[in-house]
């Protein structure tokens, strides 16, 4: 609540009540892109580096589902790419399995994909060095 500061979660919660209105089918598709936009942009702003890539995989599986796979890949990448480390954790293998869906997808267009940088997900316990 606003008076204890315990906001922490809300990017969380953001994320978590889109895709149970998903699951649901209780929202049109542009209110639960809505919800994860703010739970992004929530994210952002606390900078909650794993709140982030959750709701980015949610988003991306919302575009993937609209034919906006490329716009997908090139967020879900921008985010995965910050990681140095925890390859190995559910989130990063998940986001590693989709990023593979959407390159695929995409149809290798531009080479790997059509992310800003061109690079295709890291392998667990690769490391590419910090971005800024």
């Amino acid at each position: 609540s606003d008076e204890t500061g315990e906001r922490w979660a809300v990017a969380e919660v953001l994320r978590i009540k889109a895709g149970l209105l998903q699951a649901t089918k209780c929202a049109a598709a542009d209110e639960i892109e809505n919800l994860l936009v703010k739970s992004l942009e929530t994210a952002r702003r606390q900078q909650a580096l794993s709140w982030q890539l959750r709701t980015t995989c949610d988003l991306a599986r919302l575009w993937q589902g609209q034919g906006r796979g490329d716009e997908a890949l090139t967020l879900l990448q921008s985010i995965y790419d910050r990681f140095t480390e925890g390859f190995g954790t559910a989130d990063l293998i998940h986001a590693k399995a989709l990023l593979e869906n959407l390159v695929a997808s995409s149809g290798g267009r531009n080479g790997e994909g059509s992310s800003k940088r061109g690079r295709r997900p890291l392998a667990a316990g690769q490391r590419r060095g910090r971005h800024p």
